[in-house]
């Protein structure tokens, strides 16, 4: 009954998870629109070059918003026959194409320094409205960077990321106008050129973590350490060897092969590994643990020593 009760509790918790994230991804699309017409409007009625700059940049955001909303969605489906792990790893999917399209956006601010003349479209109401549009960027980049902290979320993280680089360029955008007032057109192009370095930079880390999350590389080292605990807790003298760890979004699956007194009886046997498992699922990020075992005496030469464990 406990365990029913634990699992029940346990799928309404990723549902409520699952649900927020959406909210939260479809809140960055209905902001990214509300911010392109907006800056369209005023870059129409101003003429201002600078606002108009924004609202492609505003654009770039929704399509990345866009890929956050499918890869949170994606992740919410529980696992199928095709799927049989989970949808997780959509997310990460998700995040490596927004990281793509950060790239994108700093190499057309590198392309604009290169090839766009230094004269700026000086505007009153121009830097009003980008002024106020960097609160707005701010508060949603607060917002979505929260609830991907919260589930672990890398889409989130990854379009919060676009938010903030967002409002990096809008700063660049007012130092550019502002220098243009002064006589020093030549802030414009240096500001826009250390946002994209910044943009590059930060996006490498992002799509390095995704991709390492993709190739199925062994969780933080955290992580590892609380599972190796729970083990040499429950294995006792007799040892386990061959943890093997990876990870899809939040959640890490992992195996291992406990010894066992080669006279423990079968069923005697799956109770300790079931228990081991139960106590492993335990752990906040481990979503599955395959425990299997293997009598004490038992040749194991075949094994890695690497993997062996005492």
């Amino acid at each position: 009954m406990y365990m029913v009760e634990q699992a029940s509790t346990s799928q309404r918790g990723r549902a409520e998870g699952s649900a927020e994230k959406r909210f939260a991804a479809l809140l960055s699309i209905v902001v990214n629109l509300a911010l392109i017409a907006v800056e369209g409007a005023v870059a129409f009625f101003t003429g201002s070059l600078a606002v108009l700059a924004d609202a492609g940049h505003s654009l770039f955001d929704l399509t990345a918003s866009g890929f956050a909303f499918w890869g949170v969605r994606m992740a919410g489906q529980p696992p199928d026959r095709s799927h049989p792990y989970g949808h997780e790893k959509f997310e990460n999917f998700s995040s490596l194409i927004q990281v793509a399209l950060i790239g994108a956006i700093a190499i057309f601010i590198v392309a604009q320094v290169i090839v766009r003349p230094f004269s700026l479209a000086i505007s009153n109401v121009a830097i009003g409205i980008v002024a106020g549009t960097m609160v707005v960027d701010y508060v949603t980049a607060r917002y979505l960077g929260g609830v991907a902290r919260k589930y672990h979320s890398h889409a989130l993280e990854a379009d919060a990321f676009h938010f903030t680089t967002d409002l990096w360029a809008k700063v660049a955008v007012i130092v550019g106008l502002l220098g243009a007032r002064l006589g020093a057109e030549w802030l414009d192009p240096v500001a826009a050129l250390a946002v994209a370095a910044t943009m590059v930079f930060a996006a490498s880390h992002l799509g390095l973590r995704s991709t390492r999350i993709l190739l199925d590389t062994a969780p933080r080292s955290e992580v590892e350490a609380r599972v190796r605990e729970v083990l040499k807790k429950e294995a006792g003298n007799l040892g386990f060897h061959s943890l093997r760890m990876r990870q899809a979004g939040k959640w890490v699956f992992l195996d291992v092969a406990l010894h066992v007194p080669a006279s423990t009886t079968v069923a005697e046997a799956h109770d300790q590994a079931h228990h081991i498992s139960r106590r492993l699922c335990e752990i906040d990020e481990v979503r599955d643990a395959v425990v299997h075992v293997e009598p004490e005496d038992h040749d194991e030469a075949h094994h890695d020593e690497h993997f062996r464990e005492t």
